[in-house]
């Protein structure tokens, strides 16, 4: 591990949840912060937006684990912003998320037991696979909730097998396509197939939504309270200010230089933004050319297509879990499918049906060169032809959409605008068994004083960005300073 920083005075690029955690928490152990975000407005992708009066979320739909004593809520604890104010419990105990399938349903419940219970009587022939996975889902839940275990210096998961694929391991036990089916849906959360999901980040995305669940009552009040502690702590945000180089002088990190022609120097910077994009902010010297291509070269997750329609109140009420409409092949792999919520809408005769599927960067090139609001009519008949697509899809499933008004639709290029992600995904580089090694080296970068949260952390998401986050404030104050000055907030 790397000496602690050396200075106060520190840059964070990017106001997502990963640069606005790391400027709280930094801020916290006494260091001086700026956080620099190219948009109008902080938050990324934890910022809703607004159509017609509704609410219409980006990135943030849902999250687990954020009770008191469960590992999200004590990150929230940790970070002083209260969840109670921002999210909502969903309430409805059996079903989080309903799974349907062209052959059968399989609804998701909030706890360890209830899910083992519908696994075994969905997949009876499965009973000796299940065995071992649910000792596995078991023991990663144990550890996260340990308290804490985000505090630990080193990896609390130890095991290599926890890294090698999903897939691999249920071949191994012998696992069926039905449950491959059923445990392939969690990996739309992080963006990687069944056979590539790291089986350690399958087990803490899933047990994380089964201590419990949990919506944002709104996006743009989630990344508000994030700035806003960031700001209490005496944290300087500035906005509409896009970074354009960071400098560096003999191997160490000296400053940023803004699009408008500002200087900001620093002791250490740190990038909360897509490793593709920090190496265009470096002297191509700074770098090694295999660094360089090694970044270059890690795979993107796919993007996706979300559609944000209205529909009448009445006849569409606010659904208390999330649908998954999925097609599996042979083998239980998924196909293809999508991912819908019905959501209160403007309090009055509308709701908002969100539906989100994924769509792949490569179908989006002819526009590839092009800016928002400025991609020309052909771009906006594609959009609508595949949203009326996707709208058709989920009447088959709500039945005939009373008043339906489509508010918006956004695409990877809208995605790629909003936050630089080169290549428009909600969920950055893939993470996936043969990625890891490659993206656990962005934290080895030789240049003093450059750290990396965001969507350089190993795990995506609203828990895997803060839980990167403070692992730059561990690498910076040092694991003593961190361990000392932060784990007595809980």
């Amino acid at each position: 591990m790397r000496k602690p920083a050396e200075g106060k005075n520190t840059v964070i690029i990017g106001s997502g949840v990963g640069g606005l955690s790391a400027g709280i928490l930094l801020s916290l152990l006494g260091f001086r912060v700026t956080v620099v975000e190219k948009n109008a407005e902080p938050g990324g992708l934890m910022r809703s937006y607004s159509r017609r009066g509704i609410d219409c979320p980006v990135g943030v739909h849902y999250v687990g684990a954020l009770g008191p004593s469960e590992p999200l809520g004590k990150m929230f604890r940790v970070l002083g912003i209260d969840p109670d104010s921002l999210f909502s419990r969903m309430k409805n105990r059996a079903v989080i998320d309903r799974y349907l399938f062209d052959d059968f349903v399989f609804d998701l419940p909030e706890g360890l037991d209830a899910y083992e219970k519908n696994l075994r009587e969905a997949c009876r022939a499965d009973g000796a696979a299940l065995d071992a996975l649910m000792k596995g889902l078991r023991g990663t839940a144990g550890v996260m909730a340990a308290s804490p275990f985000f505090f630990e210096g080193g990896s609390p998961f130890a095991n290599m097998d926890s890294f090698r694929p999903m897939g691999e391991l249920l071949c191994e036990l012998g696992a069926s396509s039905k449950l491959r089916a059923v445990l392939a849906a969690p990996c739309q959360l992080v963006g990687v197939e069944l056979k590539d999901c790291p089986v350690i980040i399958h087990q803490m995305v899933l047990a994380g939504y089964l201590f419990s669940s949990w919506r944002p009552k709104s996006g743009r009040d989630l990344a508000d309270a994030f700035a806003a502690r960031f700001s209490q702590l005496g944290g300087r945000l500035r906005l509409s200010s896009a970074v354009r180089h960071i400098r560096t002088k003999q191997g160490r990190v000296a400053g940023v230089d803004l699009e408008e022609g500002d200087s900001l120097p620093a002791d250490s910077v740190v990038a909360a933004v897509h490793p593709k994009v920090l190496i265009g902010l470096l002297d191509p010297e700074a770098l090694r050319e295999s660094q360089r291509e090694r970044i270059a070269g890690l795979e993107e997750t796919d993007g996706v297509l979300a559609v944000q329609a209205g529909v009448d109140a009445e006849a569409h009420p606010a659904v208390d879990y999330n649908l998954y409409r999925l097609r599996a092949g042979g083998s239980g792999e998924i196909e293809n499918g999508f991912f819908c919520q019905v959501l209160k809408g403007d309090g009055r005769n509308t709701n908002l049906l969100s539906i989100i599927t994924g769509s792949h960067y490569r179908d989006w090139l002819p526009w590839e060169d092009t800016l928002t609001r400025r991609r020309g009519e052909a771009y906006e008949q594609k959009k609508q032809a595949l949203a009326e697509a996707l709208v058709a899809e989920s009447s088959a499933v709500f039945g005939p959409l009373k008043n339906l008004q489509l508010l918006d639709v956004f695409t990877p290029l809208s995605l790629r605008d909003h936050v630089s992600c080169p290549e428009g995904s909600c969920y950055g580089v893939l993470r996936s068994s043969r990625h890891l090694l490659k993206i656990a080296s962005l934290g080895n970068l030789p240049i003093g004083g450059l750290y990396l949260a965001g969507q350089n952390a190993m795990a995506p998401g609203v828990m895997g960005c803060i839980l990167g986050s403070l692992g730059v404030a561990r690498k910076m104050a040092g694991n003593e300073r961190f361990g000392k000055e932060l784990e007595r907030l809980l």
